[in-house]
């Protein structure tokens, strides 16, 4: 009994998470068979002895019914009323702003659409800042869209709105809520960082000790992903427990009920400061229950602690909050840990004659040093400690190999659970993401401790600054360990969704034979062997084949031209053209192949601003090449500006050379032994050089006149028209091979 709220919590949470990315007809259908084994344990007797199995096919079929009845009570109605058509909006700012890849993120409260109240969010994205501050009101009028983005639907955005040169008025608030003012301390904690660190070390800081990660750069982040160790740089619930814990043993002394009150409050500050993140909130669950029962003195059982989280997290945020998948990573990377960790340490940690794990107790080695420096003044007689045992080298070495044994015991049991997750979600996977957790563990939470303890004493600045140099050393070396890390070989590996299917397929199949043997655990064993090296070679064999592709992509357009070229799975941007509405198709077909591309081609400014909307952490762009013919100034390190002709090497194998002709960059590629030659929309093509206009493959957005002037092996015309086709079968006398984009992408392998 102790764990049936466990159970029941675990249940509730995995159906809920599963009825987020599943179809309303799926969802159902798992409701269905909830109901039927609910009316078949309640009629075995045996079954309904052992409350368990009843009790768990209930929470699942509750967990159906409140997903499904939220979607067609709240979400539904509301994303047909007002998705895709354009309204006036009344909101307030509910968070601050946040920039990520060049855009602007403003995170709004609906109060009216068109006159009517309505209590919703609304997700604003712009490619320039807005003069808008917390509890701001912005009044415009936009067509809104329906969020797509599984990210976004599951923290309660289920419309958006892009930022197209929109007229906002912004009215200032008179009056502020209590969140503004948590916000304004979190204004001071990064001055504090600011102020007494380099900017790398305070970017650092602050996405370790506040969930600020978009205050380190682009490489910084991409390291941290590349080496496996993203999570280090989010608030989660581990550095929501080191915090806590910390400023329990602070409290150790104060009465037991006035710590239990000072806690609480500061679970519900230090929540706030990180923005009320899922996975924080689900750690300050737990906390406030642990707390709860040191106070009352019970015992603690943090697994029915973690099924309680899994019940009370999804009314805090929504039923769709269960989908977020920083909440995913840490609820089940918490119950494997609870569950594995201690076994796993049980099997690889050294033993003492006894039985026992000798390890490192630093708070008894602190408390030793303060009696020995209290008896060294006061000059009183060392009293005799039996429990104090003998220096020994062997005793010190078995110390710290279990030391780092525990380390590994707690991220193997971790990464158990979240591994095939991370595959599933992220279709990516580092092979150091063990190494690094080893080699960063210390570092990072030393630095989490530091930060806190640097914005706590920044009023005593001379303490702060003797604090801040370890802890900017500590930054310095946690960066360097990273950037190592990740620049090591195939440390990062990319999927592809087609063997991201055969492999659960495969591991599927392997789960079921296990189920069957009799010696499950002996068997269990070999089946995720066997599915780690199915999936590690498949991916290693996925990027050998990968690195001697070389194509040309032209993608459906019915305006302008939108393609790249891929470079052993690199992608290179050379032209994005056509609406917005176009646009959003094409990245989103990108976003299923590529985690983002290398480089991209604006002609103009307003291309540029089209890109950065799609420019965003789901889909990153490394660098923009910008034909700035106007004096465009950007601020964005990333952005390259050019004014008049010029060549960039993006790959080892291409060249792009950019003519500029009639205001218009040009684009013409040496690729291996081909060569492209992409015209732009209105350009004439007497103004392109010859030796261009005689290249092996050429992109039009259409047919026009003057087609004569061109000689190339392949010509692509991107265009979606009825009569695209007939155009083509007319110009197959003038061109070898004609192509089209009306029935889907065109590709040519250039090699």
């Amino acid at each position: 009994m102790k764990r049936l709220l466990a159970q029941i919590g675990i249940t509730y949470f995995s159906v809920l998470v599963a009825a987020f990315y599943l179809s309303d007809l799926l969802v159902a259908v798992i409701g269905g068979v909830a109901l039927l084994l609910v009316i078949l344990f309640l009629a075995i007797k045996k079954a309904r002895k052992t409350i368990f199995l009843p009790a768990m096919a209930i929470a699942a079929l509750i967990a159906c019914i409140v997903n499904l009845g939220y979607t067609m009570l709240i979400v539904r109605p509301v994303t047909e009323k007002y998705g895709d058509s354009e309204h006036t909006i009344r909101a307030t700012a509910a968070e601050e702003a946040y920039r990520s890849y060049s855009k602007y993120y403003y995170r709004l409260n609906i109060k009216e659409i068109d006159g009517e109240k309505v209590s919703q969010k609304l997700l604003l994205k712009s490619t320039d800042p807005l003069k808008a501050d917390l509890d701001d009101q912005l009044i415009f009028t936009a067509e809104l869209s329906v969020t797509s983005n599984d990210y976004y639907r599951a923290k309660g955005y289920y419309l958006s709105v892009n930022n197209y040169d929109l007229d906002i008025e912004v009215e200032t608030a008179q009056t502020h809520s209590l969140y503004y003012h948590v916000i304004r301390l979190r204004e001071i904690m990064r001055n504090a960082l600011d102020s007494l660190l380099p900017e790398d070390c305070a970017a650092l800081c602050k996405a370790v000790l506040i969930g600020d990660k978009y205050a380190l750069s682009t490489d910084i982040r991409d390291s941290f992903r590349y080496a496996g160790a993203s999570y280090f740089i989010v608030v989660s619930g581990m550095h929501f427990a080191v915090i806590c814990l910390l400023m329990e043993r602070l409290l150790k002394r104060a009465n037991r009920w006035g710590r239990l009150a000072i806690m609480l409050v500061f679970i519900l500050i230090y929540a706030a400061l990180t923005g009320f993140q899922p996975s924080v909130l689900r750690s300050g669950i737990m906390m406030t229950m642990l707390m709860i029962g040191k106070t009352v003195r019970r015992q603690a059982y943090p697994l029915n602690h973690l099924g309680i989280a899994g019940i009370v997290m999804p009314f805090i945020v929504s039923p769709y909050g269960a989908g977020d998948i920083g909440l995913i990573l840490s609820f089940y990377a918490t119950m494997a840990i609870l569950l594995w960790a201690s076994p796993i340490a049980q099997k690889i940690c050294l033993k003492d004659e006894y039985g026992a794990i000798p390890t490192f107790r630093f708070g008894s080695f602190v408390r030793r040093k303060f009696e020995w420096i209290k008896e060294k003044f006061t000059d009183r007689k060392k009293k005799n400690d039996t429990q104090t045992e003998p220096f020994s080298i062997k005793l010190w070495l078995k110390k710290l190999y279990n030391a780092v044994a525990l380390m590994f015991s707690v991220s193997l049991a971790a990464n158990i659970m979240v591994f095939p997750i991370s595959v599933f979600v992220f279709h990516e996977f580092s092979l150091v993401t063990l190494l690094s957790a080893l080699l960063l563990y210390w570092e990072i939470y030393l630095i989490l401790i530091l930060s806190f303890a640097v914005c706590v004493l920044f009023w005593f600045k001379p303490l702060a600054v003797v604090l801040a140099y370890p802890l900017m050393l500590s930054c310095k070396l946690a960066l360097w360990i990273v950037n190592g890390l990740a620049s090591l070989p195939f440390a990062y590996i990319k999927i592809t969704n087609s063997f991201i299917y055969i492999w659960l397929a495969v591991t599927v199949l392997l789960g079921i034979v296990v189920i069957l043997c009799r010696n499950h655990y002996r068997y269990l064993k070999a089946a995720a062997l066997c599915s780690f090296i199915l999936l590690l070679s498949g991916c290693l064999l996925q990027e050998i084949l990968q690195m001697s592709v070389l194509s040309l992509e032209v993608y459906p357009c019915s305006s302008g031209i939108c393609a790249g070229i891929n470079s052993g799975g690199r992608l290179h941007l050379l032209s994005m053209d056509g609406g917005a509405k176009e646009l959003r198709q094409v990245w989103g077909s990108l976003e299923n192949r590529y985690s983002g591309a290398e480089t991209a081609l604006c002609r103009n400014e307003s291309n540029l601003r089209k890109c950065q909307l799609y420019r965003d952490d789901e889909f990153a762009i490394s660098m923009i090449m910008l034909y700035d013919n106007n004096g465009y100034c950007t601020e964005d390190d990333n952005i390259v500006e050019f004014d008049s002709d010029c060549t960039f090497v993006p790959d080892d194998d291409m060249i792009l050379t950019l003519s500029v002709n009639d205001d218009k960059a040009v684009p013409f590629v040496k690729a291996a032994d081909q060569t492209i030659l992409i015209v732009p929309k209105d350009c004439k093509l007497s103004n392109i050089p010859e030796e261009y206009r005689r290249a092996d493959i050429i992109v039009l957005s259409k047919a026009f006149t003057g087609m004569e002037k061109l000689h190339c092996n392949s010509l692509i015309i991107s265009n979606e028209i009825d009569t695209a086709e007939q155009i083509a079968e007319q110009m197959k006398g003038s061109f070898e091979q004609v192509y089209y984009t009306a029935d889907g992408e065109v590709r040519c392998e250039l090699r």
